[in-house]
């Protein structure tokens, strides 16, 4: 639902190393930062960032390590509730940053879109 609101690019699921350091890789993606929701799993995209510069954002609850995370966003990274709950505040945020949003409106999608059962 992330990807969808904002129009950025999501990856779910293992991250292939290489997809943001090799031009030559079909889903190669020129990015300006990286959002990940735990930095050990997701490891190679956080390598892969560092290798080329662009900035980390992690979310990261007190058993994650915070090494090459240029932003560390505590909270819990584990709980799908909480996760659903992240990504609608900091997708809320971002678009009415981005103007799509004006001050007080909410989003046409609800909380529970996010969080799921």
């Amino acid at each position: 639902m992330f990807g969808k609101l904002t129009n950025i690019r999501t990856f779910a699921g293992r991250y292939p190393p290489g997809l943001l350091t090799n031009p030559n890789l079909e889903g190669y993606t020129n990015a300006k930062i990286v959002l990940v929701v735990d930095a050990w799993p997701d490891r190679n995209a956080v390598l892969d960032a560092v290798k080329v510069g662009i900035p980390v954002i992690a979310l990261c609850d007190t058993n994650n390590q915070s090494n090459f995370i240029d932003y560390v966003v505590p909270c819990n990274n584990k709980g799908k509730k909480s996760l659903g709950l992240v990504f609608y505040i900091v997708a809320k945020c971002f678009l009415k940053l981005k103007g799509v949003l004006k001050e007080g409106e909410e989003l046409k999608v609800p909380l529970e879109e996010f969080v799921g059962d």
